[in-house]
């Protein structure tokens, strides 16, 4: 039974802060949406900070796990269209679930110093599905390369969740494609990428 309260406390924390914004949620508006008692909600967790960290915790382990699969959907694939997938599965999550979207990408930014940590901490996770590109180019690329593109990548997504068009994310797709396989392989080759992944959304 607690670990079902913990999960419908982490559900109504990333609820609550989707709509009412970090700064303004309350202990008791969590509790009222999770249907707990303040008790039970001590007994689990420290703090309104405590709680939210242990649900970006899960929310990004489940985010990580679904752009894994992505890119592991075609074991023997090259590997811009890896990358591709991992990423078109990330782009449909956050659009299809737009409270996690805030949660994990807007509201992250007003919840302390411990959840800056962790979102570097995510981003830094996420360029593992990049530095695979380098064996892709013969050019020697700047060792920040993929995390600079993780933080470019978070910042589109930060703007459209931001202004409420976090429902064309998927839309993105061929752009960012081009983007994110440029540096390892070219303009033509990236070209070539965006317009396999426009052909793959007409087709899907």
């Amino acid at each position: 039974m607690t670990e079902s309260q913990r999960n419908r406390i982490n559900q109504a924390m990333i609820e609550v802060v989707s709509e009412r914004g970090y700064p303004e949620t309350r202990v008791v508006d969590v509790i009222g949406v999770a249907g707990v008692s303040r008790k039970t909600f001590y007994e689990l967790f420290d703090s309104k900070e405590d709680c939210f960290l242990a649900a970006y915790d899960v929310l990004l382990g489940n985010l990580l796990s679904e752009a894994t699969d992505g890119f592991e959907s075609r074991p023997g694939a090259p590997w811009a269209e890896k990358a591709g997938n991992a990423l078109q599965a990330l782009l449909e999550h956050l659009a299809a679930h737009p409270a996690e979207a805030r949660f994990a990408i807007v509201e992250v930014l007003a919840a302390g110093p411990k959840a800056l940590t962790r979102r570097d901490a995510a981003l830094r996770q996420f360029t593992g599905f990049l530095e695979a590109g380098r064996s892709e180019t013969s050019v020697e690329l700047p060792g920040i390369t993929s995390l600079a593109i993780a933080g470019g990548i978070n910042e589109l997504l930060y703007s459209e969740i931001l202004h409420g068009a976090g429902a064309r994310l998927p839309s993105r797709l061929p752009d960012l494609v081009f983007w994110i396989t440029l540096p390892f392989l070219g303009a033509d080759g990236a070209a070539a990428q965006r317009e396999r992944a426009r052909n793959s959304m007409q087709h899907s």
